[in-house]
């Protein structure tokens, strides 16, 4: 009798450390660990098509940036106090009305006409300084300070209204509110609990004067596990959507007639991090009103953990050629 009580005690603690150790399996977070170093490099692309009142305007924007995440101290809760710098910066930007422009930071020659006469402030001001900012355990990411001198730079710096807002997809990447919001889409969040129906959002907002909101909404869920590289990671996939909430009385119309919008995120549960993540975003707007737009834009997103390849270079692609029938 007293085999059988102690063989059921010992069972059921073996069953109570199986669960306590799955759950625990399971759980993602981010494992901060202060003096620690993590590298990212953060690629964006935009390419699109304005048709302004009958007439098409083509665009290509590239970036690159080569980021380092230190964590200075990490509390109980292991919400940690990080400092991010960007190492280095690559853009490349093609239009019809200012012809190519690309910058390399590692290249001492700078870019010349007044494309760069107007980003250059920005790039400088975040080049090789720390922004700092804490980031939860569920990869919220709190209190952003931005570097002394690019808070400066965006303070003097005379931008149009539409950018200011951040009117279109990307049209903000370089306002305060675009770098800060662009820190938080670098960090995923995560759920605070596991489960195979678990989902989880993340929205941000931009208002465009005289005109509304756009919402950007994005739900979250776990694919399952995947080998990548020798380890088993936790796949995340996420779909977003773009909505628009026009003001009272606009001074124009703003509808979304198409968009399509996905993500893939690779985490390891063990070291508690990111180790890549590409998505793609689609969208065409249309604007009635003085004039008569509508906007195509296609933005691409890839973070891959390391830095980008000493040897290559935006500023080595040369422009795409002009079609004979464009």
């Amino acid at each position: 009798m007293r085999t059988t009580s102690l063989f059921r005690a010992l069972l059921a603690a073996a069953l109570l450390f199986i669960s306590f150790a799955h759950s625990h399996a399971d759980e993602l977070r981010w494992k901060f660990k202060a003096g620690e170093t993590l590298e990212y490099v953060l690629s964006r692309g935009v390419e699109g098509k304005i048709n302004l009142s009958g007439s098409d305007i083509a665009f290509n924007l590239q970036m690159i940036f080569d980021t380092t995440w230190k964590p200075t101290a990490v509390a109980e809760d292991g919400t940690a106090d990080v400092e991010l710098t960007v190492n280095r910066i690559q853009i490349a930007m093609d239009s019809p009305l200012f012809g190519r422009m690309s910058y390399d930071s590692t290249n001492p020659k700078e870019p010349e006409g007044p494309i760069w006469a107007q980003m250059k402030p920005t790039m400088t001001g975040m080049l090789g300084e720390a922004f700092k900012a804490k980031i939860t355990s569920l990869g919220e990411v709190k209190e952003i300070a931005l570097p002394e001198k690019l808070a400066e730079a965006l303070k003097k710096q005379e931008v149009g209204e539409n950018r200011r807002a951040g009117f279109g997809i990307g049209g903000n990447a370089f306002n305060e509110k675009g770098i800060k919001e662009l820190l938080s889409k670098s960090v995923l969040p995560l759920p605070e609990t596991t489960g195979d129906d678990v989902t989880w959002t993340q929205s941000f907002e931009n208002v465009i004067p005289q005109m509304g909101t756009q919402i950007s909404e994005t739900t979250f869920s776990v694919a399952g596990a995947e080998e990548k590289d020798g380890k088993n990671l936790t796949k995340i996939t996420a779909e977003t959507e773009i909505l628009f909430e026009p003001a009272e009385d606009p001074r124009a119309d703003l509808e979304i007639t198409e968009q399509s919008a996905g993500a893939t995120y690779f985490f390891d549960a063990t070291a508690g991090r990111m180790t890549e993540a590409g998505g793609s975003q689609a969208l065409t707007m249309q604007i009635t009103g003085p004039q008569e737009i509508t906007q195509d834009v296609k933005e691409t997103m890839l973070m891959t953990s390391g830095k980008s390849p000493a040897d290559k270079s935006v500023t080595d692609v040369k422009p795409a050629e002009k079609k004979a029938d464009d």
